[in-house]
C-alpha cells in the first residue's frame, strides 16, 4: 500500500527502461506482482535504507580522518611538508585506483566491490590512528584511499541499481547522505578533540561501529543484473567517446569543489577580512548548501532534463562566485558561499546518473570513467589556486570560479546529445 505512490511515479519518469525493467520494479515493491517477489534479495525501501546507510557510513568515515589530522601530526611531530607528503598517498591512491574499480565492478559485480573496499576503507582508517611514523602513515593513506574509492564507486553503482529500481530519480538523496555523514564525523571528531579522546581509541570505536551498520545493511543491497558481469572486458580502460562530455562536467564541478575546501576559509580570511571563527561559518554555510541542495535535487530533477538542470546548477553557482568576488566583504562572502554550494552540490549524481544510463549494461565502469576524469580537476584546482594566488593575489585567482561554472554551462550542453 505505502509503495503505491513509487509506482505511479514510474508512470511520469523520463528514465530510460524497458517494460520489463517498469514490471520489475512494480514486482520488487508489491504492485501488481502475480509471482513471488523472492527473486529480489531485498524490497526497494530496504535496499533504498541500505544504500542510504552505506553513503553515510563513508561519508563519516573520512570526515573522522579530517577532523583528527591536527593531532595526528601533532602526535608524529610532522612538519607542514612531511604532512603534505602523506596527503600524497591520500591523493594518488584515490586516482590511481579509479580507473580499476570499474573493471572490478564489471568483473565481480558492484556488491563484492563495495564488501572489500568498504573492509580496507574502515581498517584502514583504524590503522591511521597506530601509524608509528611518515612512511607507514602515507602507506596507510593510500590505502584509506584505494578503498574509498572502491566504495564511491561501487555505492553509486548500487544507486543506480536502486534508481532504476524506483523508476525516478534518488540518487540526489543518497549523496545528501554522504553530506550528512560528514556532518556527523565531523561534529564527533570535534567532540572527541574537545574532550581529550586520543585518536587510537576514537578511530577504533569509530571504525568498529561503522562496520556494524554497514554488515546490516549489506543484507539489503540488490544484485547486479543478470548478464552484467559476464562479458567484464579488461580491467584496465580509459573512458570512452561518449563519457568524455559527463567527466568535462564532472571535472568543472570537483575542480570547483576542491577550490573551496582548501581555499574558501582562506579568502574569507585573507581577503574580506573575517576573522577565523567567522572564515569557518563561511566554509560551514557552503556544505550546508551543498546539503539542502542534494536534498532538494531529486524533486527538481523530476521537472527538468539532465541539461537544463545542470545548466541552472552552474549559473546558480556562477552567480555565487561572481557575489563572492565582486563585493569583497564577509557578507557577501557568507551569500556566495551558499549559492556556490546549492550550485554545485547535485552535478555530480546528476552525472554519474546520466553516464549510467549511457552504459546500461556496465554502470559500473561508466561511473568509474566520469569519477576519473572530475578526480583529475579535484586535485587540480587547489595547486592551480595557489599558483595564480603568488603570480597575481588571491582575489583575482579566485576567478577560477566563475570561469569553471561557465565551462561547466557550455559542457552540459553535450549532454543533450546523450
Amino acid at each position: 500500500m505505502g509503495n503505491k505512490p513509487d509506482a505511479a511515479n514510474e508512470r511520469t519518469s523520463g528514465l530510460p527502461g524497458s517494460g520489463a525493467e517498469r514490471s520489475g520494479a512494480r514486482a520488487e515493491a508489491g504492485v501488481g506482482a502475480s509471482g513471488s517477489s523472492s527473486s529480489v534479495p531485498a524490497p526497494p525501501r530496504a535496499a533504498r535504507a541500505a544504500v542510504c546507510a552505506v553513503f553515510f557510513v563513508t561519508g563519516a568515515a573520512f570526515a573522522t580522518w579530517a577532523a583528527r589530522v591536527p593531532a595526528i601530526q601533532g602526535g608524529l611531530e610532522l612538519s607542514e611538508g612531511q604532512l603534505a607528503v602523506a596527503l600524497v598517498g591520500l591523493s594518488s591512491g584515490a586516482f590511481l585506483g579509479l580507473p580499476l574499480v570499474g573493471g572490478l565492478v564489471a568483473r565481480y559485480g558492484s556488491r563484492p566491490v563495495l564488501f572489500t573496499g568498504m573492509t580496507v576503507y574502515l581498517a584502514a582508517l583504524a590503522g591511521l590512528a597506530f601509524a608509528p611514523g611518515l612512511p607507514v602513515l602515507t602507506v596507510a593513506l593510500a590505502l584509506f584511499a584505494c578503498g574509498n574509492t572502491a566504495v564511491d564507486v561501487a555505492m553509486n553503482t548500487q544507486g543506480v541499481l536502486v534508481e532504476r529500481a524506483y523508476g525516478r530519480n534518488i540518487l540526489g538523496g543518497f549523496h545528501a547522505m554522504f553530506s550528512l555523514g560528514g556532518i556527523a564525523g565531523a561534529v564527533a571528531g570535534s567532540l572527541a578533540a574537545s574532550a581529550d579522546i586520543g585518536t587510537r581509541p576514537h578511530f577504533a570505536m569509530t571504525a568498529l561501529v561503522l562496520c556494524v551498520v554497514v554488515a546490516t545493511a549489506a543484507t539489503a543491497l540488490l544484485p547486479d543484473p543478470p548478464g552484467q558481469v559476464e562479458d567484464a572486458g579488461p580491467l584496465f580502460a580509459l573512458p570512452s567517446a561518449g563519457l568524455w562530455i559527463p567527466g568535462l562536467v564532472a571535472f568543472c564541478v570537483l575542480m570547483g569543489e576542491g577550490v573551496m575546501n582548501d581555499w574558501g576559509a582562506v579568502y574569507l580570511h585573507d581577503v574580506t577580512d573575517a576573522s577565523p571563527g567567522a572564515a569557518g561559518l563561511g566554509f560551514a554555510l557552503f556544505s550546508a548548501g551543498m546539503v539542502a541542495g542534494r536534498l532538494c535535487a531529486d524533486r527538481i530533477r523530476a521537472r527538468a532534463d539532465t541539461v537544463r538542470f545542470t545548466l541552472g546548477c552552474a549559473l546558480v553557482a556562477a552567480a555565487g562566485a561572481v557575489v563572492s568576488i565582486s563585493v569583497p566583504t564577509t557578507g557577501a562572502g557568507f551569500a556566495g558561499y551558499t549559492l556556490l554550494g546549492l550550485g554545485m552540490a547535485a552535478v555530480i549524481p546528476v552525472v554519474f546518473s546520466h553516464a549510467a544510463r549511457l552504459r546500461p549494461e556496465r554502470p559500473g565502469p561508466a561511473i568509474a570513467a566520469v569519477s576519473a576524469i572530475g578526480y583529475v580537476g579535484f586535485l587540480a584546482g587547489p595547486p592551480v589556486i595557489g599558483g595564480l594566488a603568488e603570480a597575481v593575489d588571491l582575489r583575482a585567482a579566485m576567478l577560477v570560479l566563475p570561469a569553471l561554472m561557465g565551462a561547466m554551462a557550455l559542457f552540459s550542453l553535450g549532454l543533450r546529445r546523450r
